[in-house]
């Protein structure tokens, strides 16, 4: 073995003194030890400890064998027995010696790494390894000290090993997650300075350590869609959601990815996937509007709206949607109804007053279109729009110089030079 000496051939056969019954099992036990078996002699030779307790050649083998296991403190605690069972036995006591030295190395690192002596804890943690490879916490304790150096990948390797060896051992897992996460957030703080290459390979890294963490996939597909690499976002996005499928921002970012790809009947379902995992989400339920109202199918882009604003009640923005979506279907009354909600939460919205005064004309409330249109112009002067709707308030309130001032300063807009030209002529 090569963490303390072989047993001598005086010790082997003191070994095998024990009595006729047990020779032969104690020799198979210490020939599986010998042979690097060890879960075979551990099993022969704990049988024999349990059914002859004083038998200290197999306490002492036993104790031996806890050791190459890398079970320190059993091995101290049949070590000690087996000289109290024959104390007159040197064999016994100088392995009892090599062990408390290894012990002593492991308390130095234990010092070094607590003193912040990180290359010396290291130095010492790799010979403790190499006298003893299967002293599992040894791996564990080289990857702490291996994240104080800031060496992560170093941390990973020796987690990895201290797993393999010992899947059973929570807190080994429990720190590789911890070092996952540590790159994660590595690439989210430089993916909001905008270095989308270096989070991207912190992300790798991150997979690299754990490839079943679906946030390194999702995260890797937020970086993709922000570089406009939609194909290479929606592989990522997909491999996340095939690991975690119930991740309805996953279903959001996929739904925007496959926008830019124009399969707008794919984002959509996609979207109603997000809003089916977490019926709450109100940026699924906004973005399931916008493309119903694109597609013209207008009751179900208001319902979407209308659940944005059950979730959410102070989302401005839903209110003057519905305002538009029922200017588009002429219902200029329920118009109105929402976009006076509008204004009443935010009174500087240009855009919302000009709509209301839109609503207004078209319901026959001159006055208040002219209210309107006025409110919009102080916000956006000079605005095209907003002066057609004065003008045409102007005209139904018989003021017809107003409302050929109002047409004439908007077909100055290029843009809007016809539509205002056209009513200009009603009022000449």
């Amino acid at each position: 073995m090569t963490a303390l000496k072989q047993l001598s051939i005086v010790g082997l056969l003191l070994l095998l003194s024990g009595g006729i019954l047990g020779k032969d099992q104690l020799t198979d036990s210490y020939d599986f030890y010998k042979n690097g078996e060890l879960q075979k002699a551990f099993e022969v030779c704990k049988s024999m400890v349990e059914k002859d307790p004083n038998y200290a050649a197999a306490v002492f083998l036993l104790g031996r064998i806890y050791f190459a296991l890398g079970d320190l403190d059993n091995a101290k605690v049949y070590l000690d027995k087996a000289i109290e069972l024959e104390r007159a036995n040197t064999e016994f006591r100088e392995v009892r010696t090599q062990m408390a030295a290894f012990a002593s190395k492991l308390t130095e690192a234990s010092r070094l790494s607590t003193n912040a002596d990180y290359e010396g804890a290291k130095k010492l943690y790799l010979e403790i390894i190499k006298e003893n490879p299967n002293f599992v916490d040894a791996y564990f304790q080289l990857a702490l000290v291996n994240v104080r150096l800031n060496d992560l990948s170093g941390a990973a390797e020796y987690l990895r090993k201290a797993i393999a060896k010992r899947p059973d051992e929570e807190k080994y897992s429990r720190q590789l997650k911890v070092l996952v996460q540590q790159y994660l957030k590595e690439g989210e703080n430089l993916r909001q300075r905008r270095n989308n290459a270096a989070a991207l390979e912190k992300y790798q890294q991150a997979l690299n350590l754990d490839s079943t963490e679906f946030l390194g996939y999702y995260l890797s597909g937020l970086v993709n869609f922000d570089e406009k690499k939609y194909e290479d976002a929606r592989r990522f996005v997909e491999k996340g959601l095939a690991l975690n499928p119930k991740h309805s921002k996953s279903f959001l970012v996929l739904g925007r990815i496959l926008e830019k790809l124009n399969k707008l009947e794919e984002a959509l379902n996609a979207y109603n996937e997000a809003v089916t995992i977490d019926p709450k989400f109100d940026g699924a339920w906004d973005k399931i509007g916008v493309l119903n109202y694109n597609r013209k199918d207008f009751p179900k882009a208001i319902e979407a709206y209308l659940k944005v604003i059950e979730i959410n009640p102070g989302n401005i923005r839903a209110f003057e949607k519905i305002g538009q979506i029922y200017i588009d279907m002429n219902d200029f009354t329920n118009a109105a109804s929402y976009l006076e909600k509008v204004i009443e939460k935010d009174p500087n919205n240009a855009k919302a007053w000009l709509r209301l005064a839109q609503a207004y004309n078209s319901t026959g409330e001159a006055q208040k279109a002219k209210d309107a249109a006025n409110t919009a112009l102080k916000i956006k002067p000079n605005d095209a729009l907003a002066l057609i709707e004065l003008g045409i308030a102007e005209r139904s309130l018989g003021n017809k110089v107003a409302a050929r001032q109002a047409f004439q300063l908007a077909s100055k807009d290029p843009m809007y030079k016809r539509y205002a030209e056209e009513h200009l002529k009603t009022v000449q």
